[in-house]
């Protein structure tokens, strides 16, 4: 095995000992003493891949970003009609936030911690627009692949579904009420549907006049 295959293996077991112990205690109680002992090496090993705590949690962010990204894409399945292709790609997110809802309250975290370090504010932004082209690519491919047209554009229909997960999600880590989270699901996915088919239709609001609004 060449060093540099080497160094990435120590890597990403350094990215997925912080991402337990962030899970676990949380962003304020995680510290890199805990994140060297989680991933049993010394602190000079830890802060030779990453110079500083800061670059650990936004090369966490990165993690969690391409984290949901395979989920997403994992959840295709040619073939398969439009309509069990995004409810079926929304449904095994939602799997994911059930079975690990700590992971999406650590996200939460480090995002906000990205939007209060004016150095890495652009991390919170990425974010969010990688989520939106991860769901974007979905939908495109899916009518690609189908020979259908959507009656809403694909960028609108990504951030109506990022923007209800987000929603969502909150409220689940809440109060961890999967029942009720589940019905609001189906409600979400059947929004998306009707907005795809031009059951429903979003208004058109321009960047300019948005951009304006105080």
């Amino acid at each position: 095995m060449s060093r540099p295959v080497k160094a990435d293996a120590r890597r990403i077991e350094l990215l997925a000992a912080a991402i337990r112990v962030l899970a676990r205690h949380g962003l304020s109680e995680t510290t890199t003493r805990k994140i060297a002992a989680e991933a049993r090496v010394n602190q000079a090993t830890l802060l030779y891949y990453f110079e500083s705590k800061d670059e650990l949690l936004f090369a966490v962010l990165h993690e969690m970003m391409r984290m949901t990204e395979e989920i997403a894409l994992e959840s295709r399945h040619p073939g398969a009609s439009l309509r069990d292709t995004i409810t079926s790609s929304i449904n095994a997110f939602w799997q994911h936030v059930e079975s690990a809802p700590e992971l999406q309250i650590m996200q939460y975290e480090l995002t906000l911690y990205a939007l209060r370090n004016p150095d890495a504010a652009w991390l919170a932004k990425q974010q969010y627009e990688g989520y939106c082209n991860v769901v974007e690519t979905l939908f495109r491919e899916a009518y690609t692949e189908a020979n259908q047209s959507s009656a809403a554009s694909f960028d609108a229909l990504a951030r109506f579904v990022v923007g209800g997960l987000d929603g969502l999600i909150l409220q689940f880590v809440s109060d961890r009420n999967s029942k009720r989270a589940r019905h609001d699901l189906e409600q979400l996915i059947a929004a998306v549907l009707a907005l795809a088919e031009g059951i429903a239709t979003l208004p058109i609001i321009s960047v300019a006049s948005t951009s304006n609004d105080s």
